[in-house]
């Protein structure tokens, strides 16, 4: 192979892949740039939940409201498997992933025969049944007390020294793989070809009916994927924490990761990554300033949804073609303006 041959081919793998480089470099500064570290691990686990959760609505038109759901299973599920079963970190994540997982294949699989308001309102019924469970049932999920003494494994790998993950920083860097690997793994899923029956169904389901594909199935399909990624950032989150609340399976986490995806902008991926950003950040801020800073929260929302449609990176992604139209318009107003 010639040099020319390897160049173009590192030339168009780094034109793939780039996107995931920039945003693992970036969440790799951000624990020195924040004032703590454990605001960042919260930033990039709910950034998880929310690309997850983007791969539902921005790209399918699949609309839920029980985030929350395979959010908090997952929490109770790693909790109670690292209390009562393992300290192995993996075994846990994997048991977490699993309970989302079939999570979202029943309620995928009833809220799919419906269509409209009526699928939406499916997903909150099931969302507020789960809540009601885990509150009645405190022998297992503590109640409204939740699940205590939860101790963070250490990372063990076989024939390898164990890697204590204790401190924030270091949980931060093993979440951090997980992150960036799960956004690529969902980046891959919309660029391949059930990602683009995926859109045709968000932009005219009939038609994508009309050339033979099963959109109930698909719809399922996409239910147990972005719960799965959703379940993956909350056994993250449980480790993160050592703490398992009901708190956890509450609506509010639901309306916190669709305002995540809003506010940053939806269909994008990289949208919500902004959205989780932003949101963890006020609220932080907010909080800090005042008692009432739900308020503040609550007035942003308004003024993304009605002057700002397509979030923040729909902003973002406007300027930069402007910016070409622009160019393309004036190709030699940069010589121009040197030569003067």
């Amino acid at each position: 192979m010639s040099t020319g041959e390897k160049t173009s081919m590192l030339a168009a793998w780094w034109c793939e892949h780039r996107p995931v480089a920039v945003l693992a470099a970036l969440f790799i500064v951000i624990p020195f740039v924040l004032p703590y570290t454990a605001l960042a691990n919260e930033i990039m686990l709910f950034a998880l939940a929310a690309v997850a959760f983007d791969l539902c609505l921005g790209y399918s038109g699949v609309m839920m409201f029980c985030q929350a759901s395979f959010f908090g299973v997952a929490v109770y599920a790693t909790a109670l498997t690292l209390l009562h079963l393992t300290s192995n970190i993996f075994a846990a994540i994997a048991v977490g992933v699993l309970s989302a997982s079939v999570i979202a294949v029943a309620i995928g699989f009833m809220a799919t025969q419906r269509s409209g308001s009526y699928s939406v309102l499916l997903t909150l019924a099931f969302a507020e049944m789960i809540y009601f469970i885990a509150f009645q049932w405190s022998s297992l999920t503590g109640g409204d007390n939740g699940l205590t003494g939860i101790k963070r494994p250490n990372l063990e790998i076989l024939g390898l020294p164990s890697i204590s993950l204790q401190s924030s920083l270091s949980y931060y860097f093993f979440s951090l793989v997980f992150f960036i690997f799960a956004f690529y793994l969902i980046r891959r899923i919309t660029l391949s070809p059930f990602g683009k029956v995926l859109i045709a169904i968000r932009e005219n389901e009939q038609r994508a009916q009309a050339i033979g594909y099963n959109t109930r199935w698909y719809k399922v399909a996409v239910f147990v994927i972005g719960g799965a990624f959703m379940g993956l950032a909350g056994a993250l989150y449980c480790m993160y924490i050592c703490f398992a609340h009901i708190h956890y399976v509450h609506f509010e986490i639901s309306g916190n990761i669709v305002m995540m995806v809003l506010t940053g902008g939806m269909g994008t991926l990289f949208g919500p990554v902004v959205g989780a950003f932003v949101i963890v950040l006020a609220s932080d801020l907010a909080s800090a300033l005042w008692d009432r800073w739900m308020i503040i929260l609550g007035v942003l929302y308004i003024l993304f949804v009605l002057f700002a449609r397509g979030g923040i990176w729909g902003f973002y992604e406007k300027l930069l073609r402007t910016r070409k139209t622009q160019k393309r318009k004036n190709p030699r107003s940069k010589e121009a303006a040197v030569s003067s």
